[in-house]
């Protein structure tokens, strides 16, 4: 995992080019610290905001096209997934809660965040047209994401000392776990 200090230092040497690939791999924890960057004058807010909509578009299609892969063209689940519990008759009603309310369950997915890769599967899944489903995902990713750079914007400056606290929680249970490990080695012999 990448400082603070080292994440500033990249970002005012390579900008957007590095900032895309990070955004790829941690989207919204990287676009609240786009979004102090672009107040501090290192990045544009107009091209942070694009890269982040287009990381965004990625993304969702990904795990969308990992929905209409793991469904193949027989509209069968494989027998991975029916052992882990989707069963046709539970496919069977993931497209009809996508026929009749694709886009609440498209927007809330994006919008709950933990939620999101679930319901962009499924979407896959129940084989949605992709327009529609490019349409609400952009629809619930604009104002996503422009939250996400006002949170940046107005309160970047605790980003370091929220950084401390996570080094120093860390350590305490870095700490706390080294010893209760030792104790349950100690009480096995």
């Amino acid at each position: 995992m990448f400082s603070l200090e080292s994440l500033e230092a990249l970002i005012r040497a390579h900008g957007l080019l590095i900032m895309t690939p990070l955004a790829i791999l941690e989207g919204p924890v990287v676009t609240v610290i786009a979004g102090y960057f672009a107040r501090l004058g290192y990045l544009n807010l107009t091209g942070i905001f694009a890269v982040v909509m287009a990381v965004e578009v990625f993304g969702d299609l990904l795990f969308y096209s990992l929905g209409r892969w793991v469904i193949g063209a027989d509209g069968k689940p494989p027998r991975w997934l029916i052992r882990l519990g989707l069963t046709q008759e539970r496919l069977e009603k993931v497209v009809s809660s996508f026929e009749r309310k694709a886009g609440r369950l498209l927007v809330l997915g994006k919008l709950t965040h933990s939620a999101g890769a679930l319901v962009l599967t499924a979407a896959g899944m129940a084989r949605m047209p992709l327009v529609p489903f490019l349409f609400y995902n952009i629809i619930a990713a604009i104002p996503k994401t422009l939250f996400l750079l006002a949170i940046g914007w107005l309160f970047g400056d605790i980003l370091a000392e929220v950084n401390n606290w996570l080094l120093y929680a860390s350590f305490i249970l870095l700490i706390v776990a080294g010893g209760v490990i030792v104790n349950w080695l100690k009480s096995k012999q």
